[in-house]
């Protein structure tokens, strides 16, 4: 990349020099922006055509390694402060960008979406701890390590305590912090790769992870900077279309915060509409004749187990009378394998079907409503265990910062 080299070591630069440098990343990053853009719509072009889906897969993933390999062996450098800290002369803007696309990266894109989807409110903890821990590193660590003069926390900690044993102990701890977020991202990036190309998930993570390597070793922190800055963009893109887009789709408005409330007061009266439909309750009404049988079944345990058997045996007995078709018998052989080889398994068996039945016999499935803010008693309870209890409205920002 052009305009990324070094005046000097260390990392000092001029203000005429770092205005420059700015302008010239500005005019890069407009023209990857706009070519990023043609890219995208001459591969709309191309499905619209009858290009194979895996097809789009591989020239998207091809396409995007070859452009952030390309920025890492054009930001190699030799030079130790522009390897470890890109020459501590990135732009705030182009820092938050870099920032922001490790922020995006496949652990929230793909995971935080999902166990939001899954948990719901009680989710946003997650955000709390993850977004929270950005701004205590980037608050509280960076500056200090900047001003101390050294590059990483085992190097700090090796200086500032004069030994190896704390630049040790700083590795260890290092290396612990980033196994659970590396291991997230590598499976995330398995699945994305699996997912474009249709080839094997393992050597999904081994093309991805080679991708990375050649992106990211020959310039160091300036090559990771400027393949984030442009993962940025392709990630803000990504984010911001489908919401944009079904937001103008349902109500006109392109942007979704803005018509938050009114879309919300119409999924109450959805959900108030399903409750009251009677399929919906004829539905709650099969689920709990289910688990009223569950429950019958085990005030006995003994005899219900003996019941089922023979009631199973003795429909093969019949089918096999009657010259049953194949499928059938089958069926019946299968029906009779299911039930419980004793009483212990039995009501083990019961007993879940029993709750899980229960669960579905509830208004939606048991799911909450939407516009529920909380559940349960602030201080934790039994009803309240498995939902987000927040103490005020105080509690929701903190959520979203």
């Amino acid at each position: 990349m052009s305009g990324t080299t070094s005046e000097g070591t260390g990392g000092v630069f001029s203000a005429s020099s770092n205005a420059a440098f700015k302008q010239q990343l500005n005019k890069v990053y407009a023209w990857y922006t706009g070519g990023f853009m043609i890219f995208v719509v001459a591969l709309a072009i191309l499905e619209q055509m009858g290009l194979p889906r895996n097809w789009i897969g591989y020239l998207f993933l091809a396409a995007t390694v070859l452009l952030y390999a390309g920025i890492g062996v054009m930001s190699r450098t030799n030079d130790a402060a522009e390897y470890y800290v890109a020459g501590r002369r990135v732009p705030a803007i182009y820092n938050g960008m870099a920032t922001g696309a490790d922020w995006m990266s496949a652990a929230s894109f793909i995971g935080m979406a999902g166990t939001l989807y899954l948990t719901g409110y009680g989710g946003l903890a997650f955000i709390m701890g993850w977004t929270g821990g950005y701004c205590l590193v980037a608050l509280f660590l960076a500056p200090y390590l900047r001003k101390f003069g050294q590059f990483t926390v085992p190097d700090f900690l090796g200086a500032r305590y004069d030994g190896n044993l704390p630049r040790f102990i700083g590795i260890l701890a290092a290396i612990l912090c980033s196994f659970t977020y590396v291991v997230a991202q590598i499976y995330g990036v398995g699945l994305i790769t699996t997912r474009l190309t249709g080839v094997a998930f393992e050597l999904g993570i081994f093309l991805g992870l080679g991708g990375i390597l050649v992106c990211s070793f020959l310039g160091g922190m300036r090559a990771v900077t400027w393949t984030q800055v442009a993962q940025y963009i392709i990630l803000i893109i990504a984010y911001l279309i489908p919401v944009v887009w079904l937001s103008v789709k349902q109500t006109g408005m392109p942007i979704p915060q803005a018509i938050y409330g009114y879309q919300l007061e119409k999924v109450t009266a959805k959900e108030k509409e399903l409750i009251d439909d009677p399929k919906e309750k004829e539905v709650i009404a099969a689920f709990k004749a289910r688990a009223d049988v569950f429950a019958e079944k085990l005030k006995d345990v003994k005899g219900a187990l003996a019941a089922d058997k023979e009631a199973a045996e003795k429909k093969i007995a019949e089918l096999k009378e009657a010259n049953a078709e194949p499928a059938q018998m089958a069926a019946a052989e299968k029906a009779l394998a299911a039930i419980p080889k004793d009483e212990e398994s039995a009501k083990k068996a019961w007993t879940k079907g029993k709750s899980d039945n229960e669960a579905r016999a509830r208004p939606l499935g048991g799911m909450p409503r939407h516009a529920t803010q909380y559940a349960g008693d602030p201080n934790g309870d039994a009803k309240a265990k498995d939902t987000l209890t927040p103490r005020g409205a105080t509690s929701w920002p903190w959520c979203f910062v």
